[in-house]
């Protein structure tokens, strides 16, 4: 009797089931009639959504939209949008209610942490297709920090942080408070990586898709990693999509199209196009892997 592969099957599977969601999806949903996917995505954050030189939105979120909505039957029209004072804001305006000045909100919106706490809070949207695991970690400079530093190289260590971030929170309250004075702020890590360069600090804390992406082919060189941090609340993340609550249709088909991006390599191919690792999300971490 033949060996059967059971990946194999497997794909072939999730691949009939999301071509009948998307069938179902084109027949029966009547909020999408235009044939366009309306996609919010964050604005000057590379690499996951910015604009390019060419006017352009580009980026690994971005990419992803479109391939989302390419699988759907649809063109994705992607708006990039700025960040509010709060997650709830940025859900009101661009996912569920709209704003007079802003206009009508997205049909899905990317780069949402998919979170139990949070699905519990916001009961007006659906939290939905975890497609990757964001994690906090520190690029550090062999040539200045040796190999395998500790995080307490950091009490008389210069590092870089982008300012009002997790990893900048962390640094300046973790062991009461004794890397305060070795912290040095930047807008982005993308300075903060130059300035790493340029030796002018001897790590920089950040999360590792904007680590990588900025280090570019110089991140051979430097030992980036997860290292030892007591005390932080959280050092990696699920992202994943919002759609609002009360459109269930196209919620069911997105799932099943993230779920068949995934397990055929798609959304692992574009974050490599864009220079950065993959790390499936741990909501999904089952999933069969090369």
């Amino acid at each position: 009797m033949p060996r059967i592969n059971m990946k194999r099957l497997l794909s072939i599977i999730i691949f009939g089931l999301s071509l009948l969601s998307i069938q179902a999806f084109a027949e029966t949903n009547a909020k999408i009639t235009s044939g366009i996917l309306k996609v919010a995505a964050y604005d000057n954050f590379p690499p996951y959504s910015y604009q390019a030189e060419n006017g352009k939105a580009e980026g690994i979120d971005v990419d992803i939209a479109r391939a989302l909505a390419e699988e759907l039957g649809l063109k994705a029209n992607i708006r990039l949008v700025f960040a509010d004072e709060s997650l709830g804001d940025d859900l009101r305006v661009y996912v569920w209610k709209g704003h007079h000045v802003t206009g009508p909100p997205a049909d899905v919106m990317l780069h949402v942490p998919y979170d139990e706490n949070l699905i519990k809070q916001e009961d007006k949207v659906n939290f939905i297709a975890p497609y990757a695991e964001e994690q906090v970690v520190v690029a550090a400079d062999p040539d200045q920090l040796g190999n395998n530093p500790q995080i307490t190289a950091f009490f008389s260590n210069k590092i870089g942080v982008e300012r009002v971030t997790m990893a900048d929170g962390y640094l300046l309250g973790a062991f009461r408070g004794q890397m305060r004075n070795s912290v040095v702020h930047f807008y982005s890590i993308g300075e903060a990586v130059q300035a790493m360069f340029n030796k002018e600090v001897t790590a920089v804390m950040g999360t590792r898709t904007e680590i990588e992406a900025a280090l570019g082919d110089a991140k051979e060189n430097y030992q980036i990693g997860l290292m030892a941090m007591p005390g932080i609340a959280k050092a990696s993340w699920d992202l994943g999509m919002a759609v609002k609550a009360t459109n269930e249709d196209l919620t069911k088909s997105i799932k099943v199209v993230m779920d068949k991006l995934i397990l055929d390599g798609t959304i692992k191919k574009i974050f490599n196009k864009h220079g950065t690792s993959y790390h499936i999300p741990a909501a999904i971490i089952n999933y069969p892997q090369e």
